[in-house]
């Protein structure tokens, strides 16, 4: 089953829902694109923070690994996605 989630990982129908903001738990930076990860499962949100091809500040989000997220695909920062749900 899918459910929706926002960019820390809260589901569509907790109270928290694009509601309340995390601290980053791990926070990397590769070559001038930055990486902070939510949580510390196996799969948790992982923000993107790098400069568009007009300099422009640019924060997108994935849901993934860790280990992974160089190559996740990232979604703007206020847009939910949906994944399945882990049971």
């Amino acid at each position: 089953m899918k459910i929706q989630i926002d960019c820390y990982g809260f589901e569509a129908a907790s109270e928290h829902f694009q509601r309340r903001k995390l601290e980053a738990f791990l926070i990397k930076n590769d070559g001038g694109v930055v990486y902070a990860c939510f949580g510390t499962g196996e799969m948790r949100p992982i923000h993107r923070i790098d400069k568009d091809p007009d300099g422009c500040v640019r924060v997108m989000w994935a849901y993934g690994r860790w280990d992974e997220a160089e190559d996740l695909a990232y979604v703007p920062i206020n847009e939910t996605i949906m994944i399945e749900r882990e049971d």
